[in-house]
C-alpha cells in the first residue's frame, strides 16, 4: 500500500508557519510566574543519567494557537534507545536512535522564541553529548545535552521554525499542557522502523513503528505491539485484541525479504522496503514534445532524511538517476540543494508553490529546463 511520507505531506504548512514567524507571541510559559516555576521544577529534576521524556520548544502563532515542537527520548527498548522528533505540531517528523555520552560539547543556540526572532544566540558548553542516528544508520548529528536541555544545533533533527534552538525537558510530560493536544505529544505519528509488502498484492503490508506498535494488513487490520530478538532478525507481533491473530516476521540475511507467519497459518515471503525515506519532493512532467523519448517524462528531485538528494527521470516505467548531492532547509523554509551537475539551487515560490528550477544539457532525453514544484510523496 502506498503511503505518503508525513514530512513531505505537510511541508507547505511548515513553510506557511515560518512566514508567520513575525506574528508569534513568544515562547509559551517563558514570561509569566507559572513559566518560571516550571523552569525551576525542570531544573531540579534534570538528570543526564535519566534522559527519557519530552523536551519541547513551543510558541504561540497568532490565529493558529500553540505551535509545538518536541523531541521524545524513549527508555531502552529491544531496538535500542529510540527518539522521535515532532516539529510544527507533528507535521514534520524524524525518528531513530540516540546515544548519550559524557563528552563535553559546545553549543550556540536560541534559548527562547524571542531570542530566535531577535537573532540572539547563546553560546555555552555542556558536559554531555547526545548523538542521533536514523534507523538506517545515517548520522543525523550530535549536540550538547545537560539533562534539562537538548541544545539542538543539528541539521538532521530539525524542523522549519525550530532549528538551532534549546529544547527544555517537560517534567509534566503527557499530563502537561503539551501532552493531550493532537498538536502535541498525543499526536505523535508512527514512523516506520521496518515496512514489508506482499509481492503479489501491494495492499498486504506490515509496518513496525518506532514506538513499538505495529499495523498488520496482511488480512484484516490488526494492531498491537512488537519486540525484536537479540540478533535483530525475528520480530514478534502481539495484537492488542486477544481475538486477533499474532504473528512473527523473520528477516532474511540480506534484509531484503522477510518471512511472515501468522499463528496457525501459512508462512509467506514479503519484500522489505529498503528505500531511503523521502522527506521532501519537487517534481514536474517534461512533455513528449520537449524531449527525445516520444513520451512524457517525469522528473523528480527527492530530498531524503539523511540530507542527501537525487534527481531522477522516469519514462516507460524506467527510472534513471540524473544528478545527486545534498540539501538543507533554512529557518525561513527555503530549500537549498547542492547538486554535482546542476550546482547550488535555492527554492522560490512560483505559482504559490515552493519550486526549484533545474537545467541540464546533453542528457539521454535531451536538454532539460524544468521548474520542479513541491509535490506530495508516496
Amino acid at each position: 500500500m502506498k503511503k505518503r511520507k508525513v514530512a513531505a505531506l505537510f511541508f507547505c504548512g511548515a513553510l506557511a508557519v515560518s512566514m508567520l514567524a513575525g506574528c508569534s507571541q513568544g515562547q509559551t510559559g517563558g514570561d509569566d510566574k507559572a513559566g518560571a516555576e516550571d523552569d525551576k521544577k525542570a531544573e531540579a529534576e534534570a538528570d543526564p543519567s535519566d534522559p527519557a521524556g519530552y523536551y519541547q520548544y513551543s510558541y504561540e502563532v497568532e490565529g493558529m494557537g500553540t505551535w509545538v515542537n518536541y523531541i521524545h527520548l524513549y527508555e531502552e527498548s529491544s531496538i535500542g534507545q529510540v527518539f522521535y522528533a515532532g516539529f510544527a505540531s507533528n507535521q514534520i517528523t524524524v525518528a531513530g536512535t540516540y546515544e548519550i555520552t559524557e563528552t563535553p560539547c559546545d553549543y550556540s543556540v536560541y534559548m527562547t522564541r524571542e531570542d530566535q526572532e531577535g537573532g540572539k544566540l547563546t553560546d555555552g558548553s555542556a558536559d554531555y553529548t547526545i548523538t542521533f542516528k536514523g534507523f538506517d544508520g545515517a548520522d543525523l548529528g550530535s549536540c550538547a545535552y545537560d539533562g534539562e536541555y537538548i541544545y539542538n544545533d543539528t541539521t538532521g533533527v530539525a524542523g522549519t521554525g525550530a532549528e538551532n534552538v534549546a529544547y527544555q525537558k517537560d517534567p509534566e510530560g503527557m499530563d502537561g499542557k503539551y501532552g493531550q493536544a493532537d498538536s502535541g505529544y498525543k499526536g505523535e505519528v508512527g514512523v516506520a522502523y521496518l515496512s514489508a509488502v506482499s509481492p503479489d498484492d501491494e495492499t498486504c503490508t506490515v509496518k513496525l513503528n518506532h514506538n513499538g506498535t505495529y499495523e498488520d494488513l496482511m488480512d484484516v487490520l490488526v494492531e498491537g505491539t512488537w519486540t525484536m530478538s537479540d540478533d535483530g532478525k525475528t520480530f514478534t507481533l502481539t495484537p492488542d485484541d486477544e481475538g486477533d491473530t499474532a504473528a512473527t516476521l523473520v528477516l532474511s540475511d540480506d534484509g531484503t525479504t522477510a518471512t511472515y507467519t501468522p499463528d496457525g497459518g501459512t508462512a509467506v515471503t514479503l519484500n522489505v522496503d529498503t528505500q531511503k525515506a523521502v522527506s521532501y519532493c519537487f517534481a514536474a512532467v517534461i512533455p513528449a514534445a520537449e524531449n527525445n523519448t516520444g513520451a512524457d517524462v517525469d522528473i523528480k528531485l527527492n530530498c531524503y532524511g539523511d540530507s542527501t538528494c537525487e534527481v531522477i527521470i522516469s519514462a516507460y516505467g524506467v527510472d534513471m538517476p540524473l544528478d545527486q548531492g545534498t540539501y538543507e532547509v533554512s529557518a525561513e523554509g527555503t530549500a537549498t540543494v547542492h547538486l554535482d551537475t546542476a550546482g547550488n539551487l535555492t527554492s522560490e515560490v512560483i505559482d504559490n508553490l515552493p519550486s526549484i528550477v533545474v537545467s541540464y544539457t546533453g542528457t539521454p532525453i535531451g536538454d532539460i529546463n524544468a521548474t520542479l514544484a513541491f509535490a506530495m510523496t508516496e
